[in-house]
């Protein structure tokens, strides 16, 4: 077995796994250093729609903060297909913000090609496949971040 073709598998699994994603639950948790207090879950849907190359998450929850206040959660995600790689952006206003363009590693993990880097913060994420579910933990680190955001997507 190549690499290429280890990658190229990963890859298609992971591309047919992503379009059948339903519901996707959420934590939100923050380390020594951190001036937020982004802390919290939520469970939701999330509404695939795919194409050729692209695959849309709108994803709805109610978050729970760690103090119990309750806030509507709602985000849209792009997954493009690209030769060796998948990207992932934010949807912001319809406006693509590119968060990762996430290349295997294993035949069922992905990291990060290079850090995404909002201001003086550097996001980092991997994703794993797991039996029955995918698992996409991202890293912030910053001046007054040190911020951990766990997915989990089924």
């Amino acid at each position: 077995m190549s690499v290429n073709n280890g990658a190229s598998r990963a890859i298609d699994s992971l591309w047919e796994r992503l379009a059948k994603i339903s519901e996707f639950s959420f934590t939100a948790s923050n380390g020594p250093g951190s001036a937020t207090d982004w802390r919290g879950h939520a469970r939701g849907s999330v509404a695939a729609e795919r194409d050729d190359s692209r695959i849309l998450f709108r994803e709805q929850a109610l978050f729970t903060s760690s103090d119990g206040r309750e806030l509507d959660m709602q985000n849209c995600y792009r997954w493009t297909r690209l030769p060796g790689s998948l990207r992932l952006e934010h949807l912001r206003r319809s406006e693509p913000v590119l968060l990762f363009e996430l290349q295997p590693v294993t035949e069922h993990g992905f990291r990060e090609v290079r850090p995404h880097l909002c201001g003086a913060d550097t996001y980092t994420a991997q994703l794993l496949l797991r039996r029955g579910q995918l698992e996409l933990i991202w890293q912030i680190h910053g001046p007054h971040k040190n911020e951990q955001l766990h997915y989990h997507y089924w």
